[in-house]
Protein backbone atom coordinates (compact mmCIF):
# COMPACT_ATOMS: atom_id res chain seq x y z
CA UNK A 1 0.00 0.00 0.00
CA UNK A 2 1.53 3.58 -0.95
CA UNK A 3 2.05 5.89 1.93
CA UNK A 4 -0.09 8.38 -0.34
CA UNK A 5 -3.20 5.80 -0.11
CA UNK A 6 -1.64 5.11 3.78
CA UNK A 7 -2.28 9.21 4.30
CA UNK A 8 -5.52 8.80 2.62
CA UNK A 9 -6.94 6.41 4.60
CA UNK A 10 -5.82 8.36 7.84
CA UNK A 11 -7.28 11.43 6.69
CA UNK A 12 -10.45 9.40 5.98
CA UNK A 13 -10.94 8.26 9.63
CA UNK A 14 -9.99 11.96 10.84
CA UNK A 15 -12.80 13.54 8.77
CA UNK A 16 -15.18 10.78 9.94
CA UNK A 17 -18.34 13.03 10.68
CA UNK A 18 -17.87 15.09 7.59
CA UNK A 19 -17.46 12.75 5.09
CA UNK A 20 -14.19 10.37 3.12
CA UNK A 21 -13.02 11.73 -0.31
CA UNK A 22 -9.36 11.81 -1.71
CA UNK A 23 -8.58 14.92 -0.03
CA UNK A 24 -10.39 16.56 2.81
CA UNK A 25 -13.67 18.76 1.39
CA UNK A 26 -13.45 21.48 3.77
CA UNK A 27 -16.88 23.53 3.40
CA UNK A 28 -18.45 21.46 6.12
CA UNK A 29 -15.28 22.21 8.31
CA UNK A 30 -16.00 24.88 10.98
CA UNK A 31 -13.08 27.40 11.79
CA UNK A 32 -12.52 25.31 15.10
CA UNK A 33 -12.07 22.39 13.59
CA UNK A 34 -9.56 24.13 10.77
CA UNK A 35 -7.50 25.04 13.48
CA UNK A 36 -7.75 21.26 14.90
CA UNK A 37 -6.82 20.38 11.40
CA UNK A 38 -3.44 22.79 11.43
CA UNK A 39 -2.45 21.66 14.43
CA UNK A 40 -2.69 17.91 13.41
CA UNK A 41 -1.38 17.28 10.29
CA UNK A 42 2.34 16.71 10.71
CA UNK A 43 4.26 16.58 7.94
CA UNK A 44 5.40 12.33 7.82
CA UNK A 45 8.85 12.96 6.62
CA UNK A 46 10.00 16.05 8.65
CA UNK A 47 7.40 16.42 11.23
CA UNK A 48 6.73 20.06 10.38
CA UNK A 49 3.32 21.16 11.34
CA UNK A 50 1.39 24.17 9.40
CA UNK A 51 2.76 27.32 11.25
CA UNK A 52 -0.93 28.91 12.57
CA UNK A 53 -0.10 32.66 12.52
CA UNK A 54 -2.69 35.31 13.28
CA UNK A 55 -0.80 37.51 11.15
CA UNK A 56 -0.83 35.99 8.19
CA UNK A 57 -3.10 37.66 5.78
CA UNK A 58 -3.62 34.35 3.51
CA UNK A 59 -6.36 32.01 4.51
CA UNK A 60 -5.38 28.55 4.73
CA UNK A 61 -1.84 28.60 3.42
CA UNK A 62 -0.38 25.34 3.73
CA UNK A 63 -3.57 23.81 1.97
CA UNK A 64 -4.25 21.22 4.52
CA UNK A 65 -8.00 22.19 3.96
CA UNK A 66 -7.86 21.73 0.32
CA UNK A 67 -9.28 23.96 -1.71
CA UNK A 68 -10.32 26.63 1.36
CA UNK A 69 -9.88 29.67 0.81
CA UNK A 70 -8.52 29.90 -2.85
CA UNK A 71 -10.05 30.04 -6.33
CA UNK A 72 -8.22 30.26 -10.05
CA UNK A 73 -9.44 33.14 -12.86
CA UNK A 74 -11.76 30.61 -14.23
CA UNK A 75 -12.92 33.42 -16.01
CA UNK A 76 -10.13 33.89 -18.50
CA UNK A 77 -9.30 31.69 -21.46
CA UNK A 78 -5.96 32.26 -20.16
CA UNK A 79 -5.74 30.19 -17.18
CA UNK A 80 -6.27 26.59 -16.13
CA UNK A 81 -7.59 25.14 -13.23
CA UNK A 82 -5.27 23.71 -10.21
CA UNK A 83 -5.27 21.07 -7.44
CA UNK A 84 -4.20 20.48 -4.03
CA UNK A 85 -1.76 17.35 -3.86
CA UNK A 86 -0.28 14.63 -1.21
CA UNK A 87 2.81 14.39 -3.06
CA UNK A 88 4.50 16.28 -1.72
CA UNK A 89 4.25 19.06 1.54
CA UNK A 90 6.92 21.15 2.95
CA UNK A 91 4.67 21.97 5.92
CA UNK A 92 2.08 19.78 6.85
CA UNK A 93 0.53 16.63 4.08
CA UNK A 94 -0.68 18.78 1.79
CA UNK A 95 0.81 21.57 -1.12
CA UNK A 96 -0.74 23.43 -4.00
CA UNK A 97 -0.41 21.42 -7.33
CA UNK A 98 0.21 23.78 -10.94
CA UNK A 99 0.43 20.83 -13.39
CA UNK A 100 1.89 22.69 -16.16
CA UNK A 101 1.26 21.08 -19.51
CA UNK A 102 0.98 22.73 -23.65
CA UNK A 103 -1.64 20.46 -24.46
CA UNK A 104 -3.89 22.53 -26.40
CA UNK A 105 -2.75 25.61 -29.14
CA UNK A 106 -2.87 28.37 -26.48
CA UNK A 107 0.13 30.41 -26.95
CA UNK A 108 0.03 31.45 -22.92
CA UNK A 109 -1.31 29.57 -20.52
CA UNK A 110 -1.47 30.43 -16.54
CA UNK A 111 -1.74 28.10 -13.70
CA UNK A 112 -1.88 29.30 -9.96
CA UNK A 113 -3.74 30.16 -6.53
CA UNK A 114 -5.06 33.40 -6.19
CA UNK A 115 -6.85 34.98 -2.82
CA UNK A 116 -8.06 38.62 -2.59
CA UNK A 117 -8.22 40.27 0.69
CA UNK A 118 -8.88 44.00 2.23
CA UNK A 119 -5.58 45.61 3.69
CA UNK A 120 -6.52 46.55 7.13
CA UNK A 121 -3.83 48.98 7.50
CA UNK A 122 -0.79 49.63 5.47
CA UNK A 123 0.53 46.66 2.98
CA UNK A 124 2.92 44.31 4.98
CA UNK A 125 6.58 43.57 4.23
CA UNK A 126 6.90 40.02 4.13
CA UNK A 127 5.51 37.72 1.07
CA UNK A 128 7.04 34.74 1.48
CA UNK A 129 6.74 30.36 1.26
CA UNK A 130 8.48 27.56 -0.56
CA UNK A 131 7.98 26.12 -3.79
CA UNK A 132 9.02 22.56 -5.60
CA UNK A 133 9.48 21.92 -8.81
CA UNK A 134 9.91 18.32 -10.71
CA UNK A 135 9.52 17.20 -14.69
CA UNK A 136 10.63 20.56 -15.59
CA UNK A 137 11.24 20.65 -20.10
CA UNK A 138 10.26 24.26 -20.71
CA UNK A 139 12.17 23.44 -24.47
CA UNK A 140 12.00 27.29 -25.91
CA UNK A 141 9.28 28.01 -24.09
CA UNK A 142 9.05 31.34 -21.77
CA UNK A 143 8.62 29.12 -18.32
CA UNK A 144 8.51 30.19 -15.63
CA UNK A 145 6.95 30.77 -11.28
CA UNK A 146 5.72 34.04 -10.36
CA UNK A 147 4.18 35.87 -7.68
CA UNK A 148 2.39 38.92 -8.45
CA UNK A 149 0.46 41.70 -6.31
CA UNK A 150 -2.44 43.79 -7.88
CA UNK A 151 -3.80 46.65 -6.27
CA UNK A 152 -7.24 46.79 -7.12
CA UNK A 153 -7.99 50.18 -5.66
CA UNK A 154 -5.45 51.97 -7.30
CA UNK A 155 -5.60 52.76 -11.15
CA UNK A 156 -2.53 54.46 -12.80
CA UNK A 157 -4.61 56.22 -14.96
CA UNK A 158 -6.63 56.12 -17.79
CA UNK A 159 -6.39 53.00 -19.79
CA UNK A 160 -3.42 52.05 -17.59
CA UNK A 161 -5.22 49.60 -14.89
CA UNK A 162 -3.74 48.35 -12.01
CA UNK A 163 -0.54 49.04 -9.72
CA UNK A 164 1.05 45.39 -10.24
CA UNK A 165 4.13 43.83 -8.53
CA UNK A 166 5.40 41.01 -10.62
CA UNK A 167 8.04 38.85 -8.84
CA UNK A 168 9.50 36.54 -11.12
CA UNK A 169 9.91 33.59 -7.80
CA UNK A 170 12.50 31.67 -10.72
CA UNK A 171 12.93 30.22 -14.36
CA UNK A 172 13.73 33.27 -16.05
CA UNK A 173 16.91 35.83 -15.98
CA UNK A 174 15.29 38.05 -17.79
CA UNK A 175 11.53 39.99 -17.49
CA UNK A 176 9.45 37.86 -19.41
CA UNK A 177 7.05 40.50 -21.02
CA UNK A 178 6.53 44.18 -21.13
CA UNK A 179 2.92 44.91 -19.89
CA UNK A 180 2.74 49.20 -18.65
CA UNK A 181 1.19 48.75 -15.70
CA UNK A 182 3.52 45.73 -14.34
CA UNK A 183 6.79 46.04 -12.60
CA UNK A 184 9.40 43.09 -12.86
CA UNK A 185 11.43 42.54 -9.91
CA UNK A 186 13.12 39.01 -8.83
CA UNK A 187 12.80 37.06 -5.81
CA UNK A 188 16.31 35.01 -6.29
CA UNK A 189 19.50 36.33 -5.28
CA UNK A 190 20.57 34.42 -8.07
CA UNK A 191 18.77 34.79 -11.49
CA UNK A 192 17.98 31.11 -12.61
CA UNK A 193 16.80 30.01 -16.66
CA UNK A 194 16.12 26.44 -14.70
CA UNK A 195 14.24 26.57 -10.90
CA UNK A 196 15.58 24.35 -8.20
CA UNK A 197 14.68 20.83 -8.80
CA UNK A 198 13.35 18.67 -6.64
CA UNK A 199 13.54 20.13 -3.18
CA UNK A 200 11.24 22.68 -1.04
CA UNK A 201 13.00 26.32 -1.81
CA UNK A 202 12.82 29.37 -0.24
CA UNK A 203 11.52 32.78 -1.62
CA UNK A 204 10.68 36.22 0.02
CA UNK A 205 9.90 39.56 -0.91
CA UNK A 206 8.95 43.02 0.70
CA UNK A 207 5.61 44.46 -1.12
CA UNK A 208 5.26 47.67 0.71
CA UNK A 209 9.00 48.50 -0.14
CA UNK A 210 8.45 47.61 -4.07
CA UNK A 211 4.86 49.38 -4.41
CA UNK A 212 6.93 52.41 -3.46
CA UNK A 213 9.94 52.07 -5.55
CA UNK A 214 8.27 51.02 -8.68
CA UNK A 215 4.67 53.37 -8.06
CA UNK A 216 5.86 55.94 -5.58
CA UNK A 217 3.21 55.14 -3.49
CA UNK A 218 2.27 52.46 -0.56
CA UNK A 219 -1.12 50.60 -1.12
CA UNK A 220 -3.19 51.38 2.20
CA UNK A 221 -6.15 50.64 4.65
CA UNK A 222 -9.05 49.46 2.83
CA UNK A 223 -7.18 48.82 -0.42
CA UNK A 224 -8.02 45.91 -2.24
CA UNK A 225 -5.32 43.02 -3.28
CA UNK A 226 -4.88 40.03 -5.54
CA UNK A 227 -2.32 37.93 -4.72
CA UNK A 228 -1.36 35.19 -7.22
CA UNK A 229 0.96 32.57 -6.42
CA UNK A 230 1.55 31.15 -10.22
CA UNK A 231 3.40 28.85 -12.59
CA UNK A 232 3.23 29.84 -16.38
CA UNK A 233 4.64 29.96 -19.88
CA UNK A 234 4.32 32.74 -22.50
CA UNK A 235 4.03 33.63 -26.41
CA UNK A 236 4.77 30.18 -27.94
CA UNK A 237 4.79 29.16 -31.40
CA UNK A 238 5.95 26.14 -31.91
CA UNK A 239 5.35 22.19 -31.64
CA UNK A 240 7.89 21.80 -28.88
CA UNK A 241 6.05 20.52 -25.27
CA UNK A 242 6.51 22.31 -22.16
CA UNK A 243 6.10 20.61 -18.78
CA UNK A 244 6.34 20.94 -15.26
CA UNK A 245 5.09 20.43 -12.12
CA UNK A 246 4.95 22.85 -10.04
CA UNK A 247 3.96 23.38 -6.20
CA UNK A 248 3.61 25.92 -3.29
CA UNK A 249 3.60 25.49 0.34
CA UNK A 250 3.89 27.32 3.98
CA UNK A 251 2.81 30.81 2.21
CA UNK A 252 2.61 34.05 4.20
CA UNK A 253 1.89 37.27 3.56
CA UNK A 254 2.07 39.82 6.73
CA UNK A 255 4.46 41.31 8.91
CA UNK A 256 8.19 41.34 8.31
CA UNK A 257 10.18 39.79 11.36
CA UNK A 258 12.89 37.53 12.52
CA UNK A 259 11.46 34.44 11.57
CA UNK A 260 9.97 35.92 8.63
CA UNK A 261 11.49 37.27 5.63
CA UNK A 262 14.80 37.31 7.52
CA UNK A 263 16.58 36.53 4.18
CA UNK A 264 15.32 40.27 2.79
CA UNK A 265 18.07 41.97 5.26
CA UNK A 266 20.67 42.06 1.95
CA UNK A 267 17.87 43.30 0.17
CA UNK A 268 19.42 41.25 -2.62
CA UNK A 269 17.17 42.18 -5.50
CA UNK A 270 18.44 45.96 -6.22
CA UNK A 271 20.80 45.61 -8.54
Amino acid sequence: MTTQRLIGLWLCSFFVLTGCHSAPQTDSVSKSESTAVSDALANPRTGRQPVVDPHNLLQNPSFELGLDGWKWLDWSKGWSAFKVSLDHAYDGIQSLHLPVISADKRPTVVWGGVQELELSGDIPECIEGYYYVENWAAGNWKQYLQLVVIDLSHDLGPGMGQAQLRYIVSGSKEPPLTISNASYLFAEKERRDTPVLNRWTHFSVNPRQDYIKSWNYTPGKGSKLRVLFEARFDLHHTDIPARADVYYDGLYFGPKSAERCADLATDARDW
